[in-house]
């Protein structure tokens, strides 16, 4: 008896290292997919909805001194917000409204959500479980995928996430230790990472290369802002850093910064990160209010008419939108994408 319970527990251990695991007597098989460790989630949970104090609940939309005499008020992020402005003043001339926007930060734009000070807001970001606001529903845009960044005059090209993930955990100090896929080393020179950590109440983004903060070496070099990110690994030989596509190219530094391929996969590369191969990406979000105190229907016209034009959305701004996603298999609860595809 002892004998068989050894070779059983051997048996399952195999079956769990392998990602294989037969539940019951007679089970079917299942795949089951093994967490990453050091991958924070992508998204939260859409079921979860924030309490918030009973006078919230009773207080209507109030505008601020911005949108004082609109019809409705928007707060974007500072990608979304250069994005999709041409589609809202085409909107606004088409229907005779008067259409305040203000660019802000993914803060910004939770902020006037939460004071009610808005009818529409976007993040590039996927909403942490204090944004699930009552009365709140989320559309989803599409995803753009976080590049990795280094000083042009490196000569390293490509980067395994695994070693992507040492650096930023302190565990690679210099570009000599990795090597290119033609064998050559990187520069006996120092790594100098730098991160932009914020958002820190929402999932995705840069939880996606390390989940949480503590992860982070203490020897990396935090900054403040997308410009700062971008200025430090544009003059510094050392360096590497994150940000979108649209983001690497803005700021004048595209001559001075180069995007990494992960595992020879390029962040450029749509079709991969449709397909989550590479695993690297920002999700752009629209919010509107089904709560009847505060819904307009004007407001959520506006936002469908964005979501069907899409394509008329520049390139260069390197936004997959959500359609694709829905083919690929992505998961969505109602217009929001909730899960990546299997």
């Amino acid at each position: 008896m002892r004998a068989l319970k050894i070779l059983f527990i051997f048996c399952a251990s195999l079956l769990i290292s392998s990602g294989v695991w037969y539940s019951g007597v007679g089970a079917a098989e299942k795949n089951v997919t093994m967490k990453d460790p050091l991958r924070g989630e992508p998204f939260s949970d859409p079921t979860k909805v924030y309490p918030m104090s009973p006078e919230w609940m009773q207080q209507g939309i109030k505008y601020e001194s911005w949108a004082e005499g609109a019809d409705l008020a928007l707060a974007l992020d500072q990608q979304i917000y250069p994005a999709v402005l041409p589609l809202v003043r085409e909107y606004e001339k088409k229907t005779g409204l008067k259409i305040a926007v203000e660019e802000g930060t993914c803060g910004i734009a939770a902020g006037a959500v939460s004071r009610k000070s808005v009818d529409i807001s976007a993040m590039c970001c996927p909403p942490g479980d204090g944004d699930r606001l009552p009365g709140l529903r989320y559309h989803t845009m599409g995803i753009s995928s976080l590049a990795i960044m280094v000083n042009k005059e490196n000569p390293i090209s490509n980067i395994s996430l695994t070693d992507l993930r040492k650096i930023y955990r302190g565990k690679i100090h210099k570009w000599s230790e990795l090597k290119n896929p033609d064998g050559t080393p990187g520069p006996n020179t120092d790594i100098r990472p730098v991160v932009r950590l914020h958002c820190k109440t929402r999932p995705g983004h840069w939880c996606l290369i390390l989940a949480k903060e503590d992860l982070f070496s203490p020897k990396s070099m935090e900054v403040g802002s997308i410009p700062n990110m971008l200025s430090q690994v544009a003059a510094l030989k050392g360096s590497i850093g994150y940000e979108t596509l649209w983001m690497g190219t803005t700021y004048g530094t595209k001559d001075k910064v180069k995007f990494l391929t992960i595992d020879g996969i390029s962040p450029q590369d749509d079709a991969a990160v449709v397909s989550g191969k590479y695993t690297l990406y920002r999700t752009m979000n629209f919010t509107t209010w089904d709560d009847p105190k505060l819904e307009k229907p004007n407001a959520k016209k506006l936002v469908a008419y964005i979501l069907s034009n899409l394509d008329k959305v520049d390139k260069s701004f390197a936004i997959i939108p959500a359609p694709l996603l829905r083919k690929a298999g992505w998961k969505f609860t109602g217009d929001e994408v909730t899960g990546e595809p299997n």
